[in-house]
């Protein structure tokens, strides 16, 4: 029913007559210990057809062969199993009175639930079979009572052995924890929360929670009040006396372990001066219920927060306050220049930060940094959209001068900028500064809060400051950029940047107009009319017009420009106006457009209409020379292009060089690059299929070396243009012919290299993008990259990690490498070279042992039994400096010469044993595997040779030191045809292995 406002709400007449008579009573179980709401006595109360009835309490009586002590509480619940009111204690008498009022509706019946909470121990030990009853014996209402009392309801069995569920709690995260102030209007505010935790005896179901908000604010206080679990909403009912808020969860289950967070949050819409806090009275007011054993669950008086005494858990206060506002400065006001005699120019700015409440300002006052009346006049206050919130008011003479606005101002909650905005007279001069401050506890006066009525104290104490404005007059400076820098121009080029002329308003008080550009142009002596259709633009937009272009016919120092619709520049800003012109094809000599300090052009100030102070900064400008087309350059990149490489016959897409073209004066569109086989005494054309041109990842274009020709022109399928002053980088890719018996090349060692060949220019040609001629380059020497050496197969090698680096005696791992064969095919090993160095320990019996697994765990076989590559293993001091090189050769079981094969894409591994004495402390050894600085001198035919060639002829020799051997360290095959014997032609040093550089393998350490 909604009565209208100002209506009296109609009497609702009450009942005269109440039934009372028990109900289906709740089954006999176990009342175990801090087991809460045990059920005992079921009533059903019936109002009569003449109206509501009123149930102003309860009296029960505890029965049965029990005591008062075994009993902590007597509760009443409502047909939900919600409790109603607090749980009471009984007497002497053995009774409670139950004082919760409950309403039953007409004709309409209610039946309610005495239920009773147990202590969580039985210090007297006298409740372990004890029965619990509870009778009704009384009714407190208005009605007459109909029913046979007392009402008994079932008797319960003490329990001290059942162990039911349990809870932890402790204060939630979200609580304020501390007593805090908030202003009237704040919004969703959390005024408690707890956790609680399921314990492990069985899962809980969250029933219900009672909050008593036990400060002063009164329930009208509050608004959109609402119960929170894990942020899940629940709606609250609030008690008659607006100090308990009850939420429902419909049965929440929460698992072993599992926690909760329950917190309540709402508006606070009044109560200044009030506080609030909202507790948790009695831990029963928390309704948490078994879900195996179906008991009431009394939460403990432990946790964060938590106490024995009631409240059970205290909240935070929070006071209610007023409304607040804040003044600040505001900094989006910035301190800029402002016009002279001319009205609405900003003055100043305050940022308004209102929350809680509006609240309405009956008078604002503002200091100035002058002392003279009518200097400063129509001044208004204007608020954040734009509207004038107070004034216009003049300055009022003073120390300092004063604006007093006595306009009310309503300012909203929120934050705001508001802003001062007049004018200055005519007798400020020229610089002078204008500022603006207040102090707002006591120069805004009259503040009063729109919601509480209250009065308000505006903060902060202090003075409040605005930006500060410099007054001045229209002025204007005129200069030349130092860009475009002096350069070569194509002849022909259209919309050709010459120059920037800069605008500077950054001292001027207002905007300034043009509507015409005097800019000086000169020739040199040249044909004038060589530059033509000048136009000036402003970010990239033609403002010259259609009909404003310039064709110069002669040098000037004021050749005019006609600005189409005129153009503004902003007070404290520089505009920039670019002057571009197009080239008559052919034409030669050197042009500048500058200005001339004594053009004098017309510029105003936009409001005032006033001319406009200049400064005319005189410059001939950057001299443009036009010549007839560009050029272009190529050369080798030297920090893209790939050193000295190995590479598998039959492969596709090899990087073999990589060009840097230069273009200068205009962009050059490339068709056609010339290009040469370089290394054609130990490569053929034949030895390549296709050649490739790339852009990055973008082909531009194929060919191949004809016949018996080393050169060749690849023309570009895809155009690609090299920037004009700027720079193109362009790979050169070949695919390999195979290795085999069948050719096109039989044995491995050819070293193949493309190169730019600079012999015939015409075959490296672009065209001009400005001038459209045809150009070539101008560079004449071919590039010299280092090529591609071609195998069958090879080797890479990486180092691996030893199983220790602490040195102590014995046999010790002392390098760990291994080498992976490319997929293209298995290779062979003849010969390893290894450099070892210590301090202070020994090494003897060193060798190299050679494995199939990464685990070092299983012999390459057609060696020694144990992989090893020596019979008869290094010992004593066998090397005679730390520059030593120990060679290994690898040898059957029965000594006899052998080789190591690596399988197609598959790897070996390699050890450096040792046996390690004198390993005291501060001990070290360093090994490392030595690599090889060139690739060892073969014939033009073979490009490989057998081992002891390669060897020096010192295949046996134990040690060397002095003998200058340095193609040697690492010998192999790429079993170019077959796998090859030690007399093979067909065997190389370890120049150009990844992994093993010329300088060596960097060394392994270890130490005591």
């Amino acid at each position: 029913v909604v009565t209208p406002p100002g209506t009296t709400p109609p009497v609702v007449p009450a009942g005269t007559g109440l039934t009372v008579s028990a109900a289906v009573q709740p089954a006999a179980q176990l009342a175990p210990l801090s087991a809460a709401r045990i059920p005992m006595t079921k009533v059903t109360f019936t109002a009569g057809n003449d109206g509501d009835v009123v149930v102003n309490s309860l009296v029960a009586e505890r029965g049965g062969p029990s005591v008062d002590a075994d009993i902590s509480g007597i509760v009443l619940l409502d047909e939900t199993g919600a409790q109603l009111g607090l749980a009471k204690t009984l007497n002497s008498a053995h009774q409670v009175t139950l004082s919760e009022p409950f309403t039953v509706k007409a004709g309409q019946s209610r039946t309610m639930t005495l239920a009773l909470n147990r202590p969580a121990a039985d210090a007297d030990s006298s409740s372990a079979g004890a029965v619990f009853s509870l009778s009704l014996v009384a009714v407190n209402t208005s009605a007459t009572v109909t029913g046979s009392l007392p009402i008994v309801g079932t008797g319960q069995t003490g329990n001290v052995g059942l162990t039911i569920g349990s809870v932890t709690n402790a204060r939630g995260p979200l609580d304020p924890n501390g007593s805090v102030t908030k202003e009237v209007g704040k919004t969703g505010y959390t005024f408690s929360s707890i956790k609680i935790t399921a314990g492990s005896a069985e899962k809980i179901v969250l029933n219900s929670i009672r909050w008593n908000q036990s400060g002063s604010a009164a329930s009208a206080d509050f608004a959109n009040l609402t119960t929170y679990v894990d942020g899940v909403a629940y709606p609250v009912v609030v008690s008659s006396d607006g100090k308990y808020y009850t939420s429902s969860f419909g049965g929440m289950v929460i698992d072993k372990g599992l926690s909760k967070e329950i917190s309540i949050k709402g508006d606070i819409v009044g109560g200044s001066g009030r506080t609030i806090a909202f507790d948790l009275y009695r831990n029963t007011d928390l309704n948490v219920v078994g879900q195996t054993y179906g008991y009431g669950i009394t939460p403990p008086t432990s946790g964060t927060g938590f106490a024995s005494t009631n409240p059970w858990y205290d909240a935070s206060v929070v006071t209610v306050s007023n409304g607040t506002l804040t003044v600040s400065k505001a900094t989006t006001v910035a301190a800029q220049n402002i016009a002279i005699n001319l009205a609405d120019q900003p003055l100043g700015g305050f940022e308004v930060e209102v929350l809680g409440e509006p609240i309405s300002v009956t008078s604002m006052i503002f200091n100035t940094s002058t002392t003279t009346a009518d200097v400063v006049t129509n001044v208004s206050l204007v608020g954040p959209n734009g509207s004038v919130m107070a004034g216009p008011v003049d300055l009022v003479a003073g120390t300092p001068a004063t604006l007093t606005f006595t306009d009310t101002v309503t300012f909203p909650i929120g934050k705001g900028v508001y802003s001062l905005r007049g004018k200055l007279s005519s007798t400020w001069g020229n610089s002078t500064v204008f500022s603006a401050s207040t102090t707002p506890s006591t120069q805004w006066t009259g503040a009063t809060g729109q919601v509480t009525g209250n009065s308000i104290t505006t903060s902060p104490t202090t003075l409040v400051s605005a930006n500060q404005m410099t007054a001045k007059t229209a002025v204007i400076t005129i200069s030349v950029s130092a860009s475009p820098s002096a350069q070569t121009i194509v002849a022909g080029a259209n919309g050709y940047l010459f120059a920037n002329y800069q605008l500077d308003a950054t001292a001027s008080g207002e905007d300034i107009r043009f509507t015409s550009l005097p800019l000086e142009y000169n020739a040199g002596g040249n044909t004038v009319t060589n530059v033509k259709n000048c136009r000036l633009y402003d970010n990239n937009v033609d403002i010259s017009g259609a009909s404003n272009k310039v064709d110069p016919s002669a040098i000037a120092s004021s050749t005019t420009f006609t600005i189409d619709g005129g153009l503004t520049v902003a007070k404290n800003t520089t505009k920039t106006l670019a002057l571009k012109c197009d080239i008559g094809a052919g034409a030669t000599g050197v042009y500048a457009w500058g200005y001339d300090s004594s053009a004098s052009p017309s510029a105003t100030g936009l409001t005032s209409g006033q001319s406009a102070t200049i400064t005319e900064n005189d410059s001939m400008g950057q001299l443009m020379t036009l010549s007839a087309g560009g050029t272009f350059t190529v050369a080798l990149d030297d920090s893209s292009t790939p050193s000295y490489a190995l590479g598998a016959g039959g492969t596709a897409g090899n990087t073999f060089a990589v060009l840097k073209l230069h273009a200068s004066n205009e962009a050059i569109s490339l068709s056609k690059i010339g290009l040469q086989l370089t290394n054609t005494a130990s490569s053929s054309p034949q030895d390549l299929t296709n050649i490739y041109v790339y852009d990055g990842a973008t082909k531009l274009g194929e060919g191949q070396f004809t016949g018996t020709a080393t050169t060749m022109t690849l023309t570009l399928t895809t155009p690609v243009t090299i920037p004009k002053n700027g720079d193109l980088t362009l790979t050169i890719k070949g695919d390999l012919g195979a290795v085999s018996e069948d050719g096109p090349m039989i044995t491995s060692g050819r070293l193949i290299a493309i190169d730019y060949d600079g012999t015939t220019v015409a075959n490296t040609q672009g065209t001009g993008s400005a001038s459209g001629t045809t150009i070539n380059t101008s560079s004449t020497a071919d590039s010299a990259s280092s090529g591609i050496r071609v195998m069958k197969s090879f080797p890479t090698i990486a180092k691996v990690t030893l199983p220790t680096y602490t040195l102590d005696n014995g046999t010790k791992s002392l390098l760990r490498f291994k080498v992976t064969a490319d997929a293209k095919g298995p290779i062979s090993i003849a010969k390893v070279t290894v450099r070892l160095s210590t301090t202070t320990a020994t090494v003897t019996g060193l060798n190299v042992y050679a494995f199939t697994d990464s685990g070092y765990s299983t012999p390459v076989s057609g060696l020694g039994t144990a992989g090893e590559f020596r019979q008869t293993a290094f010992t004593g001091v066998v090397w005679s400096t730390s520059a030593s090189n120990l060679e290994f050769y690898p040898q059957t079981s029965a000594s006899a010469t052998t080789t190591v094969q690596v399988p197609a894409g598959g790897s070996r591994y390699f050890e450096v044993q040792g046996t390690v004495s004198g390993a005291a402390a501060g001990a070290s050894i360093s090994t490392q595997l030595q690599g090889d600085p060139a690739y060892p001198a073969a014939s033009s035919t073979t490009y490989m040779l057998p081992v002891d060639e390669i060897d020096g002829l010192y295949a046996n020799r134990k040690y060397w030191a002095t003998y200058d051997h340095v193609r040697d360290f690492f010998i192999w095959s790429p079993n170019s045809t077959t796998t090859p014997t030690v007399g093979t032609n067909d065997w190389t040093n370890g120049y150009g292995i990844v992994g093993l550089p010329g300088t060596n393998m960097s060394a392994e350490v270890i130490s005591k």
